[in-house]
């Protein structure tokens, strides 16, 4: 008897993409508007501080505090922030130093959110005297801040929004794209 290997015909395929399209929003959705703290148990870091929400074109300012002993020991600091916009676009990664003005105890630099941002992701580098790093976390992102007027999916808050945003473009046209290709394709086997 003869195996049939299952096939991926355009009419599945279509269906599948449409699937995972309107599933991305559910995703997205979850966490939405939720800030992500980093979590520094275990670390030399005693304290991270930024906003309680970003905005669009506003200074967004991070101080990290270390303890006493990696304060000492000279070990500077660095993170890597990212952009996420309300389409579901998220910008390169910008690895950046930060400053102290106290002798390596506190460190701060601030950065400036684009028009239109969701939120802030974040993670905190550790550079020590002896050449050797670590990150937090290991991958990923650790800290996130969400922007004062978000949208994840089609749901959207923050203080800043009015109640009209909904669907982000994107999502919507990539929506009724891939419905409208369905519609032909199943026309074409219909033929």
């Amino acid at each position: 008897m003869k195996e049939v290997a299952p096939r991926i015909t355009m009419k599945r395929g279509l269906a599948l993409t449409l699937c995972a399209l309107l599933l991305i929003p559910v995703a997205m959705a979850s966490e939405g508007g939720v800030n992500k703290d980093l979590d520094i148990e275990g670390t030399s870091i005693s304290e991270i501080s930024t906003p309680g929400a970003s905005s669009d074109g506003v200074d967004f300012d991070i101080t990290v505090t270390l303890d006493q002993d990696a304060a000492n020991n000279g070990t500077n600091v660095s993170w890597t922030w990212q952009v996420c916009l309300n389409s579901g676009v998220c910008l390169a990664p910008v690895p950046e130093d930060l400053t102290s003005s106290d002798g390596g105890t506190t460190w701060t630099t601030s950065m400036t959110p684009v028009e239109d941002h969701s939120y802030v992701n974040y993670r905190i580098t550790l550079e020590y005297t002896d050449g050797n790093s670590s990150v937090y976390p290991e991958s990923g992102w650790g800290g996130k801040v969400w922007s004062d007027c978000w949208v994840a999916g089609d749901t959207s808050g923050g203080d800043a929004c009015d109640d009209s945003s909904g669907l982000p473009g994107f999502t919507m046209l990539a929506t009724i794209s891939v419905l409208g290709m369905m519609a032909i394709a199943v026309r074409r086997l219909n033929n």
